[in-house]
C-alpha cells in the first residue's frame, strides 16, 4: 500500500474542507484559500518533489510568484513528500536561507471489527453541539474574539462535514475528541486530544480504538495519523506503527 501517497492525499483533503482550492504545478501542489489570506496551513506547497538545493529554490521562487499575484503572505510552509534530500545535509542551508526544517511521521493501523466496553460510547455531536463545544474550545484557548469566531464558523462547519468531530464518552462526560475523515479504504484522523481533567488514565488508547472500531464498521481498512517522535511510544502502544515520513520545510518568523 502506498502511504505516502495516502498522506499526501490526505493533506489536500484536510485542505480543501477548509475551503482550499488545490492546483498541481510540475514539481508541487498550491494550496490556496482565497477565504484565508494568510500563509501557513491555508495557502502552501504540499507533495513537493525535490532531485537537489536548486530544485528547492526554483519552487520557493515559483510558489512566491503565485502568491504576490493573489496579493497572499510569503508563503511560509513547504511539505517535502515523500522526502526528497537527506535532512542532515541540507539543514544548515535552509538555515542560512531563514528556514527551519523537521520531520513529519505517519503512523497507521488496521481497523478493528469488535464492539466497545459498555461504559463508552463514541458519537458524532449535532451542528449545534459542536459548534457550542467548538466556541468554548477556542475561548479556553485564549484567542477568541466574536468577530473572528462567525468568520471562522461557516468553515468550520465545512470542515466538519468531511473530518467529521467524534466524541468519546463515559457515563456521559466527553473525555476525548478527534476529527475524521473517512476517504475510501482508509480513515484520516486529526487532533487525537483526551480532555484536560481526564488526562493520564489511558483514555487516549481507548479513544483510539473507539475510532478503530468506527472505521472498520464503515468498510475501512486502516486508520492514518500523523505525529512527531516524541508521541511514537503513545502510538506504538495503541497498535499504531510507522508507514511514512514527509519533511516540512517552515519559514522563520523573523524572516522578511
Amino acid at each position: 500500500m502506498d502511504w505516502g501517497r495516502r498522506a499526501l492525499e490526505s493533506e489536500v483533503e484536510f485542505s480543501r474542507a477548509l475551503g482550499s482550492q488545490p492546483v498541481e504545478y510540475p514539481g508541487f501542489i498550491h494550496m490556496y484559500n482565497r477565504l484565508v489570506p494568510w500563509g501557513g496551513d491555508f495557502n502552501r506547497a504540499v507533495g513537493v518533489r525535490l532531485s537537489d538545493l536548486g530544485s528547492f529554490e526554483e519552487v520557493v521562487r515559483q510558489v512566491e510568484g503565485i502568491h504576490r499575484k493573489k496579493g497572499l503572505e510569503r508563503p511560509n510552509r513547504f511539505d517535502i513528500c515523500p522526502p526528497g534530500l537527506d535532512e542532515e545535509s541540507w539543514r544548515d542551508y535552509l538555515r542560512r536561507r531563514g528556514y527551519s526544517l523537521e520531520t513529519a511521521i505517519f503512523f497507521c493501523a488496521p481497523a478493528l471489527r469488535e464492539s466497545l466496553p459498555s461504559d463508552f460510547v463514541l458519537t458524532v455531536p449535532s451542528e449545534e453541539q459542536y459548534l457550542e463545544w467548538f466556541r468554548g474550545l477556542v475561548q479556553a484557548r485564549g484567542y477568541y474574539n466574536e468577530d473572528w469566531f462567525e468568520k471562522l464558523r461557516p468553515l468550520q462547519l465545512s470542515f466538519a462535514k468531511v473530518f467529521r468531530p467524534y466524541w468519546l464518552l463515559r457515563k456521559g462526560d466527553l473525555v476525548g475528541w478527534v476529527y475524521c475523515a473517512h476517504l475510501g479504504d482508509y480513515t484520516r484522523l486529526f487532533e487525537v486530544e483526551v480532555s484536560q481533567e481526564f488526562r493520564g488514565q489511558g483514555l487516549g488508547g481507548v479513544l483510539l480504538r473507539a475510532i478503530r472500531v468506527e472505521s472498520g464498521r464503515l468498510g475501512a481498512g486502516f486508520v492514518l495519523l500523523q505525529s512527531g517522535e516524541e508521541l511514537r511510544g503513545f502510538y506504538e502502544k495503541a497498535g499504531f506503527g510507522e508507514c511514512a515520513r514527509s519533511s516540512i520545510i517552515w519559514l522563520a518568523r523573523n524572516t522578511g
